[in-house]
């Protein structure tokens, strides 16, 4: 009984998650599921043959076509195709089809150890009435126009049937993992804040930020034959002096950095790029020294470094920060269980996986491997 109330709880908070990202309107649907089942008669498919041969691999109760191997990957196999003759597409193939094979095989395992664990007893209407829902909130997704909806379906490739079939599928595998890699025991709070320490630098901290404009004036622009270092140091700072009067009589920024400066970013008004204090080198961590001391909107002096003068206005800070772990308790506690969870879900596939062996399906992976190349030429 534990377990079917398991299943229940979890299958009426899951949402649509076969086709994610569709917008559209929210009104409710006047669609019912007895209309769809009108448009969809229920097959029995016990009753139907299991495929068998080159076209079709069969796995447990199912069978996997070619195109669910290739489609994945089609993209991909064509911009090989285009590069290599048949043996070496087929070399190179090969083995990533049977890397998609496996993947699917895996899921199929996964869905029949989730079938398994089924209680005899399960309420198989509140299951159908939790898929007519999802079905009905998918339609709404269209305004509630049912052949719009069908009409999405079926640029898919699919149809109302396999819609139902992946919900339930999707509903009772979540259902089935869900129960599988919960953990009973309790999180302590030592074991939250050793989390927090090893991963507040990633999740909680704000990083460090400085944007600044630059008029960068350098003295060797000013050096020639019949002049010293010396002199050609004075005429930087000359000019550099006589920009920073400007700015200060109230000439644009930006403007005088497109006339004088000599940094790459003059052409836009001396706007650099956002920098994390620190990451400067000499002598350009001069820049970073005087935008940390200004406010936002304020201009430094002329400043002097290893033969560049620079005249610095600050744009914008951001000072680096780190949430503390009293407030953000609940956030590094819901994290550390997704990771746990994840890490258990993880292991379990892999688990599974390890158990495929496709010794048995070297002729249907050979026979895909020549479909996506023939695919690829009909294509061209």
């Amino acid at each position: 009984m534990k377990m079917k109330n398991t299943v229940i709880l979890i299958l009426t908070v899951l949402t649509a998650i076969w086709i994610c990202g569709c917008g559209g309107s929210q009104k409710t649907s006047d669609v019912s599921g007895a209309l769809l089942d009108a448009q969809e008669p229920k097959i029995d498919w016990r009753t139907l043959p299991r495929p068998s041969g080159g076209l079709t691999l069969s796995v447990d109760s199912e069978s996997i076509t070619a195109d669910e191997v290739i489609n994945p990957v089609r993209q991909q196999l064509g911009e090989m195709a285009g590069q290599m003759d048949y043996e070496s597409f087929r070399n190179r193939v090969k083995p990533l089809l049977g890397t998609v094979l496996v993947q699917k095989v895996g899921d199929i395992r996964l869905y029949e150890r989730a079938k398994a664990a089924l209680p005899e007893n399960i309420d198989e209407d509140i299951i159908n009435k939790i898929i007519e829902q999802e079905v009905q909130i998918f339609i709404a997704r269209y305004g509630g126009d049912y052949a719009a909806a069908e009409k999405v379906l079926k640029s898919m490739g699919t149809t109302w049937k396999d819609f139902y079939q992946f919900q339930r599928r999707a509903m009772l595998v979540q259902s089935f993992v869900s129960t599988e890699i919960r953990d009973e025991k309790p999180v302590t709070h030592s074991e939250l804040l050793e989390y927090y320490n090893r991963m507040k630098g990633e999740y909680f901290t704000t990083e460090g930020l400085l944007e600044f404009r630059v008029i960068e004036i350098e003295a060797a622009k000013f050096a020639d034959a019949n002049s010293s270092i010396a002199d050609a140091e004075q005429k930087a700072k000359s000019l550099a002096a006589m920009v920073s009067e400007k700015i200060k009589k109230g000439d644009d920024f930006g403007e005088l950095a497109k006339q004088y400066s000599n940094d790459p970013a003059a052409k836009n008004g001396g706007l650099w790029k956002p920098i994390r204090p620190g990451s400067l080198a000499e002598p350009y961590d001069a820049i970073e020294k005087a935008a940390e001391n200004l406010d936002i909107g304020q201009v430094s002096e002329p400043v002097a470094e290893g033969g560049h003068i620079f005249i610095v206005k600050l744009e914008n800070k951001q000072v680096s920060s780190c949430k503390p772990f009293e407030e953000v308790q609940g956030d590094v506690e819901s994290r550390m269980m997704y990771e746990k969870r994840r890490k258990r879900v993880d292991n379990m596939m892999e688990k599974i996986m390890s158990q495929v062996d496709l010794s048995y399906a070297e002729g249907f992976l050979e026979y895909c491997t020549q479909k996506a190349w023939r695919d690829w030429q009909m294509s061209g």
